[in-house]
């Protein structure tokens, strides 16, 4: 359920190929700046009720520690 979101939500705002996200993708891999992992924190922040502190944000190094993180807190 995150994954999928997760998945399209980087399709459409930062122009990821869906088939190039798995779940041991790193965010490095995507391209993902600072900023961009900031926006992404706040969109799953905003669509699942769970927040996400800067300092866990800055942990992140794959797709998975991002799911798991909210997947733990639903």
């Amino acid at each position: 359920m995150v994954y999928n979101e997760l998945v399209r939500l980087l399709a459409e705002q930062y122009a990821c190929d869906p088939e190039d996200v798995t779940m041991s993708s790193t965010l490095d891999e995507l391209n993902l700046s600072p900023d961009d992992r900031g926006d992404v924190a706040f969109s799953l922040e905003e669509l699942y009720g769970v927040s996400i502190p800067t300092e866990a944000l800055e942990e992140f190094e794959s797709v998975e520690d991002l799911v798991g993180y909210i997947e733990d807190r639903l």
